[in-house]
């Protein structure tokens, strides 16, 4: 009797501790995939091939990519806003901004991650993407598809009618990778060493043909794709795809103290470059700053089929970078810091 009030005991004891590990689960729901919702620190990602969207938690180490399915095979802009939860993205297989709901939350459900609101067929060649607020700006770069015509098409999302075109203005420079600054627009310059710069953007009406205020040229640049600028840290990044058919003479431009630049041409005294063999830069057509913690996230477009590269901000050279992971067909990213 007595060793069977003690198994009873032992038994009734495991079951409550079992109880209490089931409860604690249920009070993580949040961490999914290894993306814990609590912390910031989320990087998505678009693909040009392989219909996916990536997401990597930045804090997880080693760093991971999850994925859920994209609305188009061919998609490049994106952007992730952590107070709704949704992804944006510029889908360039139906020429269409897209929203995913419920993003964290749902990739591990049997249904997945859902388009929330698709945008009406306003742009052919669809590129970069620029947010500010509630309205989107996605990048049109020429082609034979749109009469070789550049612009700009601005989105709102108005939580009630989806995303509803507000303006569209045409220009006469090739167009990729946008940062809005200030009242500013900076624009890369597609097939030029320059980005170039539209004052007070949204002061333009719709369907304005609108022309850059400024330029701004870098010196030993060939072909620059992405931009990226952080005003707390005042450091403005620009990629080099160098030849389009070379999968190793990309670059990264880095201009710290950006807003004490003041002329049309940034030299090799203005910058430092990361560029050469071991740097595995091809192709790298986006980038970002993690400025928590210093970190360059590049999308690196040729090499290897696409491949997410990680640099630190003070990496000059040919270094090799930090983390490496491969994502096919990788052609844009956006890092969510609060």
């Amino acid at each position: 009797m007595t060793k069977f009030f003690a198994s009873s005991k032992l038994l009734m004891l495991l079951l409550a501790l079992t109880a209490v590990s089931f409860t604690s689960c249920d009070d993580d729901d949040d961490e999914i995939l290894g993306i814990d919702l609590g912390d910031d620190g989320v990087l998505v990602l678009s693909s040009n091939t392989s219909g996916l969207v990536g997401v990597v938690d930045v804090e997880d180490s080693p760093l991971e990519i999850e994925t859920f399915t994209a609305a188009g095979m061919d998609s490049d802009g994106i952007f992730y806003r952590d107070s709704d939860d949704i992804v944006y993205q510029v889908n360039r297989s139906n020429n269409t901004l897209v929203s995913y709901e419920d993003v964290l939350d749902d990739m591990d459900e049997d249904d997945g991650v859902q388009v929330e609101s698709e945008s009406s067929s306003d742009f052919t060649n669809g590129r970069g993407l620029a947010v500010v607020g509630r309205q989107y700006v996605v990048a049109q770069d020429a082609s034979d598809a749109n009469n070789n015509t550049n612009g700009f098409v601005i989105y709102e999302d108005t939580n009630d009618d989806g995303l509803n075109r507000l303006r569209t203005f045409t220009t006469s420079i090739n167009t990729w990778g946008l940062q809005y600054i200030g009242d500013d627009m900076y624009a890369v310059v597609d097939n030029s060493d320059s980005i170039a710069i539209f004052n007070d953007f949204f002061g333009n009406a719709d369907n304005a043909m609108i022309e850059p205020d400024s330029y701004i040229r870098i010196d030993g640049l060939v072909r620059t794709h992405g931009i990226q600028y952080d005003e707390d840290e005042d450091i403005m990044i620009l990629t080099d795809v160098g030849d389009a058919d070379s999968d190793s003479d990309g670059a990264l431009f880095i201009i710290k103290n950006f807003s004490s630049f003041n002329g049309t041409t940034a030299t090799a005294a203005d910058y430092t470059k990361i560029s050469g063999n071991n740097t595995l830069l091809g192709n790298p057509v986006d980038v970002d700053y993690d400025e928590d913690t210093d970190r360059i996230y590049v999308a690196e477009r040729k090499r290897d089929g696409g491949l997410l590269l990680v640099f630190s901000a003070n990496d000059t050279g040919d270094v090799a970078p930090t983390s490496s992971l491969e994502f096919a067909g990788i052609s844009a990213l956006w890092l969510n810091r609060d």
